[in-house]
């Protein structure tokens, strides 16, 4: 058994035919074929039920497929590992970023890293906290910047800074207001993400958001924080930002900024990754660059309640 051989079998699993795998191997179809029968000869299983198309794997080719996935990593997080004994931070970091964070946050600390380590490769992927996890498994991500806490098996969080909720509103009523109580909030006119979205799934803990009316005229479905700010300022009513969000608006904007009565509300921001994870250097320095960036009075959860995501995966 070749780790190349359990390359052939992903690849056969991810693209459904023994073609398709051999092209996006850049191997000979019979080559790629000959090795997969090797491989079932010598475990003494049928991987693929050759009969059917797309080719499927069969149930005793399911739980192969799994654990070989978790050997191919395990063998990449074996060359990184050694990689990353080298003295030079010289190599590549796949970190993946959830999307109401990555506009705000990559802009502070990019350049820094840039211009400190030049040889040091970062590739950011904006990605939901569910597809974050799942690359960070399967070995495609090196880590994760989310909000925590997280459930989830194998996975590790390092918290690194904290970010308080403010109101966005172009109401009049609040207007003169720098405070503002939620029950103020024209409900009607409150503009938020799209549902299963971590920070939306956050405003629901802390926000009665059953007196939105179901049957609003003007529904729009967002994924994006930049847009609903856009839609305050167009079309009027009410949002809820993130903390990071609000350092890049304009100074007309800045007076639309309302902090919330009570307790401020904010969410964990932590780097996540595995529990034996691989490019400890590489990690280290990306939390470093990203805790050297941030406003010092975010870097401390000391007078504000954690608001949880609630993100429970398996």
């Amino acid at each position: 058994m070749t780790l190349h051989q359990l390359e052939y079998v992903l690849g056969i699993a991810t693209h459904g035919s023994f073609k398709n795998a051999a092209q996006r191997l850049s191997v000979s179809q019979p080559a790629l074929s000959v090795q997969v029968q090797k491989l079932e000869e010598e475990i003494g299983i049928r991987i693929f039920d050759r009969t059917r198309n797309p080719v499927k794997p069969t149930a005793d080719g399911k739980l192969f497929i799994e654990r070989a996935q978790e050997v191919l990593t395990s063998a990449k997080k074996l060359s990184d590992f050694s990689l990353g004994l080298s003295h030079s931070l010289t190599g590549k970091l796949n970190v993946g970023i959830i999307p109401t964070l990555a506009p705000f946050l990559v802009p502070l600390f990019a350049e820094n890293l840039q211009t400190r380590y030049q040889n040091f490769s970062l590739d950011i992927h904006e990605l939901t906290t569910e597809k974050v996890v799942k690359g960070i498994r399967s070995g495609a991500l090196d880590g994760g910047l989310i909000s925590t806490p997280i459930n989830a098996y194998g996975i590790v969080s390092f918290p690194l800074f904290y970010e308080k909720f403010f109101l966005y509103s172009t109401e009049n009523q609040l207007s003169k207001k720098f405070k503002v109580d939620l029950r103020e909030i024209n409900y009607n006119k409150l503009w938020l993400l799209e549902e299963g979205n971590c920070f939306r799934d956050q405003i629901n803990n802390f926000c009665d958001l059953k007196k939105i009316r179901k049957n609003k005229m003007f529904v729009y479905r967002s994924h994006s924080i930049d847009a609903l700010i856009r839609m305050v300022d167009t079309k009027g009513g009410t949002t809820i930002l993130p903390e990071l969000s609000t350092l890049s608006l304009s100074e007309s904007q800045e007076e639309n900024i309302k902090a919330i009565t009570g307790t401020p509300k904010a969410r964990e921001i932590a780097m996540i990754v595995t529990k034996y994870h691989d490019k400890h250097r590489f990690v280290e320095k990306l939390m470093e660059s990203i805790r050297e960036s941030i406003p010092k009075g975010m870097l401390t959860s000391e007078g504000v309640e954690l608001v949880d995501p609630e993100i429970k995966l398996d």
